[in-house]
């Protein structure tokens, strides 16, 4: 039996399979949906692989089946390989062609499809302490709280008047590394000169902790950069307005409320994570014929974009540290610490219309490219704050002695917002291939990708509070919630994988 046939008889086979599978999914109407699809699947791959590896058949003079005549590939009307192959009670279904068939049919050679694994970094720029500026002792404004600083003791018993160094937790050194991603590709032919291409690409979650010195510290001896850090500290404004280390010394009964401080000196906690995924298809077009091995494409297009991240952070006071060690009210450590958390969450969907070209050179089997594009859209940025007790760390209030201003902030508050903003962004791909056959092409490249105004969780929190009409008789409400900010992020990847071309 030639090729010919048992490509019909197989494909006789996959139609009534086919049938059985519609069959049972009528009698399983929750699984319709998800078997109907991979069954069509099947169907047109099982069609797109006929017509590329078949033998032609000649076309049939009716849409009804009918004998074949006598000689033709040597089959006879009353043989056995005749009744096999086209039974009296069937019709031809190819008699005519399919829809999809006949669709599919003429784009599929030189499609080609390509598999791609990134080796990727996310590049975090523009990033910031956690918190807002605060006075230093001396009533000079602290810009840069990460830098380490002198936090006032209120203990009548300190010789120095200070309680012990502190810094604040900072974003900037967050770099998401070695981050594992794939990029899946494919191209149709629409005529000789132009053809549509698309691909979807995905990089996996990654998180990463803030670095902070790790409190307590193991000793109170001085360093190489001095005293230990023996405090993790976030400011906040009161209404907006930042507060003064100087005035701890101050602020006790019956001057009023202490210096807006959150404080941790029993333990820290932070996660950033962040996840991305892209997605675009491009009408390309071939601007001059390849002359010499080198070939200029136009690319047109749509992008889409979705990026993502995730803050969270918090931790505990105790006061074994003595910072809020007053020796009237307060003289060790807490019976129950003082914790917290606080979490920032940013989404951002992007839209935008993509313009760039494809510039090759090929020599025999090896081919080195460039492919430059830019994005113009509209982005929506999706922001959500969520405090746990956010001031309640550290905080001094209960050294003024009346209940009614110690803060007490809710177990839980949500903040959201949401606003549409400019989208831009640009993307820079260096490659080479090798032809390792006519189908079968390797490809390494690198690429590097720009996304302008981002939403970003670190730069999007609020942290206020609005001071009550009479301070001395109620504490400042908490105002700790979604301020939004954008920044850039950039990709910056290794790829390697292959390419399938069909013939």
């Amino acid at each position: 039996m030639d090729t010919q046939a048992l490509l019909v008889r197989y494909c006789m086979r996959g139609l009534k399979k086919f049938e059985a599978v519609v069959t049972k999914r009528d009698r399983l109407a929750m699984l319709s949906g998800k078997r109907t699809a991979w069954s069509l699947f099947v169907l047109a791959f099982s069609l797109m692989a006929t017509q590329v590896n078949a033998q032609p058949w000649p076309p049939l003079p009716a849409p009804h089946s009918s004998p074949p005549q006598e000689g033709f590939y040597g089959c006879q009307p009353g043989s056995g390989v005749y009744a096999e192959l086209i039974p009296e009670e069937n019709f031809n279904p190819f008699a005519g062609g399919m829809p999809l068939h006949t669709a599919v049919a003429p784009h599929l050679p030189d499609s080609w499809i390509r598999l791609e694994y990134w080796h990727a970094k996310i590049g975090h720029r523009g990033g910031r302490s956690l918190g807002t500026s605060i006075g230093d002792i001396n009533g000079n404004l602290i810009d840069n709280t990460s830098e380490r600083f002198d936090l006032p003791s209120v203990d009548p018993n300190s010789t120095t008047g200070i309680a012990g160094a502190a810094v604040a937790p900072t974003t900037d050194n967050v770099d998401w590394d070695d981050n594992n991603g794939i990029k899946g590709s494919f191209g149709i032919p629409i005529d000789t000169r132009s053809w549509l291409e698309g691909s979807v690409w995905s990089l996996q979650e990654q998180a990463e902790s803030l670095r902070v010195p790790s409190i307590p510290p193991t000793s109170l001896n001085d360093g190489f950069y001095g005293p230990p850090i023996q405090f993790i500290v976030i400011p906040y404004t009161i209404d907006n307005q930042p507060g003064n280390l100087g005035d701890v010394a101050v602020n006790t009964p019956p001057d009023g409320i202490p210096v807006p401080l959150i404080v941790y000196d029993e333990s820290f906690f932070s996660e950033y994570s962040v996840n991305l995924w892209s997605a675009d298809v491009n009408y390309v077009y071939d601007l001059r014929i390849p002359h010499d091995g080198w070939s200029l494409q136009s690319i047109v297009g749509w992008r889409h974009e979705e990026y993502s991240e995730n803050l969270s952070f918090g931790g505990s006071f105790n006061n074994n540290s003595g910072y809020a060690t007053d020796d009237v009210t307060i003289t060790g450590p807490l019976t129950t610490p003082q914790s917290n958390r606080i979490e920032s969450k940013v989404h951002n969907f992007r839209h935008a219309l993509q313009f760039g070209f494809r510039s090759e050179v090929k020599q025999n089997r090896f081919t080195v490219g460039v492919e430059p594009k830019v994005a113009l859209g509209v982005g929506l940025i999706r922001s959500r704050v969520n405090t746990e007790n956010a001031r309640e760390p550290g905080d001094l209030s209960v050294l003024l002695g009346d209940p009614n201003l110690v803060i007490d902030d809710p177990a839980s508050t949500t903040s959201f917002d949401r606003e549409l903003d400019f989208a831009p962004s640009a993307e820079l791909n260096l490659y080479a291939k090798y032809d390792v056959t006519e189908w079968l092409k390797f490809k390494v490249g690198y690429n590097l990708t720009w996304m302008g105004r981002l939403g970003s969780a670190d730069t999007s929190i609020r942290y206020n509070s609005i001071s009550a009409a009479d301070p001395t008789m109620s504490p400042s409400q908490l105002d700790f919630g979604v301020n939004q900010n954008v920044n850039s992020r950039y990709v910056s990847a290794f790829t390697v994988g292959g390419e399938i071309v069909f013939p």
